[in-house]
């Protein structure tokens, strides 16, 4: 039986359970995740009425959001992470940005988001189980912009990560409504979360 303890910085500081089942190989340490937004150069022009992801090939740069708790942001080699495309690409953040001269870009409204995080990672796609959108659903309708509407939620897509190789999500990325108010939904955009325990916090 092995033990193996990984560690998360995503603006906060997150420690993961330990598993075991046989001799594995220690994962490398998770170190920091930033969120990002993809700009096409040139301008792509958005889809206003698209019921579902529609992608499109585009050229640009991922700007680098600087983390809101005053950690230090991304520097040198990188990994651009786009969970609805199933996209992982390498970059080089330079001034806040990493130049990209291919990106699948999701032209819905406020699907420009992306993470970012150190090339030591190692990325696996995952479908969140349902107690584990049930988490992430409680997170979000703890956010002032939804106003704890429940009917807010619906046709919400989530996009999972597995970062410590226990085939549970991690980090995760949702698409729907992003402000809710008067009885209806006002915007669409993503929001970015992170497992905290059995719970979920939203990466700020």
């Amino acid at each position: 039986m092995s033990t193996r303890t990984s560690v998360l910085l995503v603006l906060v500081t997150v420690l993961t359970a330990t598993s075991s089942a046989g001799p594995k190989t220690p994962p490398k340490s998770l170190t920091s995740v930033w969120v990002g937004v993809f700009v096409p150069a040139p301008a792509v022009a958005r889809c206003t009425d698209c019921k579902a992801a529609s992608f499109r090939a585009a050229t640009g740069s991922v700007r680098v959001l600087a983390p809101s708790n005053g950690a230090p942001g991304a520097t040198g080699d990188v990994l651009i992470v786009h969970p609805f495309g199933g996209l992982v690409v390498h970059g080089h953040v330079d001034n806040g940005a990493v130049a990209l001269p291919w990106f699948d870009l999701d032209v819905r409204d406020g699907a420009d988001g992306v993470l970012v995080m150190t090339t030591d990672h190692v990325v696996r796609f995952v479908v969140p189980t349902a107690p584990e959108l049930a988490a992430i659903k409680t997170a979000l309708l703890r956010d002032d912009v939804l106003a704890g509407v429940h009917k807010a939620l619906q046709g919400l897509e989530v996009s999972a990560i597995d970062l410590d190789g226990d085939h549970k999500a991690d980090l995760a990325i949702t698409y729907g409504c992003n402000a809710w108010a008067d009885g209806d939904c006002q915007s669409h955009g993503q929001f970015f979360l992170i497992r905290d325990g059995a719970t979920w916090r939203e990466i700020e």
